[in-house]
């Protein structure tokens, strides 16, 4: 017996390394915590998803009146409220969701293990992480972004809730943004089967992550153009254009789930540039769609929608993300040593110049930007001056999560141990012990951080004043 166990730990130090042991015991802990805590749907959204995923794995994509009718009485009997099943036509209800994540958690929900949906995503988002990271600089590196990408306190509280897009749009995304970057860092040393896999699964991934949040679109529109202006210069340079191993991968990855949407959209709407957004009575515009209007006391609606929404982040977004105290300096920092330390020898920080070739970095640039700031602009959040504790309002800035990540880690593989090895246990133990108190109600940190509360900028009005939610449910204060 102590042969056996003196074997297998020979084999263990000869194959595992401390770093990948780390990760492993990470994803353990956080999954473990995930799973234990009961499945929360605190929101109408996940009513909406839940029967979404129901009706879909009936075949059921379009309700009559019958049917609406009983799935609203059995969410009441719930707790809960069933919104966002909208009426296309007299006798016809369908979901204002985008169908993607819908569509993932079909096979789940048949099979009865629907929590193992998440748990999949987080699984591959990790394996992603680490290999890019690791690709990307070392082993170091690799475990600190593994693990932020794991405890980041809106992460663990997203995966939690199942019949949401929101876990799904961050994971998907990073696994084919993640899968894409490897490959380009890579591709000259990579085997050319390896590479069409790699590409092929980096735009399947990145595509459905759009159909499941239709506002990864940007992010998405960011790594192709990156793909095709990468190769229009080696073109020029003399080098070919390979069709068989680069171009017909990405064009089928993205051609699956741009055939799903377009077909869904055709047969539930009647066209495939139709979707439940577009018939939506619910705030879910964004500033630049109100650009030179205001409301009924003349002002302006735009600049209500980014003030409050700053006020929001300034207020919220530090709790639910704290890595970003690491990861915006960072960027500042990379950009310091790009312009102003381009002839310094270079070391353990002006490293960084030639760890970030510049468009990789306009890339995670990019991608931090179409949803930190596009989200500053949007209408729903702004409403909110109180809710959810610092869920309701981080929650839609998940998908933002990668390039922090990244660029924290690259800057966290830097520090001398006595200063990472704390830093990165506040991060990941604030992270468990504020989902934990979410998800049991617990009272470990101040209780404000989670308190289930809803309060608007507007009294009386549950929704902005100016739209058609807003005047719909209007309660006199």
């Amino acid at each position: 017996m102590m042969k056996r166990v003196t074997s297998v730990v020979k084999w263990l130090r000869q194959h595992i390394t401390i770093y990948q042991a780390i990760v492993g015991v990470g994803f353990i802990t956080a999954m473990t915590l995930v799973l234990t805590a009961p499945v929360q749907m605190p929101d109408p959204d996940d009513w909406a998803y839940y029967y979404g995923t129901k009706n879909f794995s009936q075949g059921n994509f379009v309700l009559n009146n019958s049917q609406i009718y009983r799935e609203s009485m059995e969410t009441q009997q719930q707790g809960g409220v069933l919104l966002q099943y909208l009426q296309l036509e007299p006798g016809k209800w369908v979901p204002e969701k985008a169908p993607g994540c819908i569509f993932y958690l079909v096979p789940f929900y048949e099979m009865h293990i629907p929590r193992w949906s998440n748990v999949l995503l987080a699984l591959g988002m990790v394996i992603v992480t680490f290999i890019l990271l690791k690709r990307w600089r070392d082993e170091k590196a690799a475990m600190i972004g593994s693990l932020l990408m794991l405890f980041t306190p809106i992460a663990l509280v997203m995966c939690n809730r199942i019949y949401m897009d929101t876990y799904s749009s961050l994971a998907m995304l990073a696994i084919g943004g993640g899968l894409y970057l490897y490959y380009h860092l890579a591709r000259k040393e990579i085997k050319p089967w390896l590479g069409g896999a790699a590409l092929f699964l980096a735009f399947f991934f990145i595509g459905w992550s759009v159909i499941a949040r239709y506002t990864n679109l940007p992010i998405a529109v960011i790594l192709f153009l990156h793909l095709v202006i990468v190769r229009i210069l080696d073109w020029r340079k003399g080098q070919g254009i390979k069709i068989i191993r680069e171009v017909i991968p990405t064009v089928l990855g993205i051609c699956i789930p741009l055939a799903a949407i377009l077909l869904y959209d055709y047969f539930v709407f009647g066209s495939a540039l139709k979707t439940g957004y577009s018939i939506s009575p619910y705030p879910i515009k964004f500033a630049f769609q109100y650009l030179g209007q205001v409301d009924v006391n003349g002002v302006s609606i735009p600049g209500q929608i980014f003030t409050y929404n700053l006020q929001g982040a300034l207020r919220n977004i530090w709790i639910g993300f704290p890595l970003l105290i690491i990861g915006i300096p960072g960027f500042f920092v990379i950009l310091y040593f790009k312009f102003f330390r381009k002839r310094r020898a270079a070391g353990k920080w002006s490293s960084l110049r030639n760890e970030f070739p510049w468009d990789v970095l306009l890339v995670l640039i990019g991608w931090f930007v179409c949803v930190f700031v596009l989200y500053l602009t949007y209408e729903w959040t702004a409403g909110l001056k109180e809710g959810g504790g610092f869920v309701l309002f981080n929650r839609f800035y998940l998908p933002g999560l990668f390039p922090i990540a990244i660029v924290g880690a690259l800057i966290m593989a830097r520090f001398p141990y006595k200063i990472l090895i704390p830093v990165l246990l506040i991060l990941v133990v604030f992270g468990a012990l504020l989902y934990a108190q979410w998800a049991w109600n617990l009272h470990i940190l101040p209780a404000w951080l989670t308190a289930r509360t809803l309060e608007t900028h507007w009294p009386g009005y549950i929704f902005p004043p100016w739209t058609q939610a807003g005047i719909q449910f209007y309660r006199a204060p």
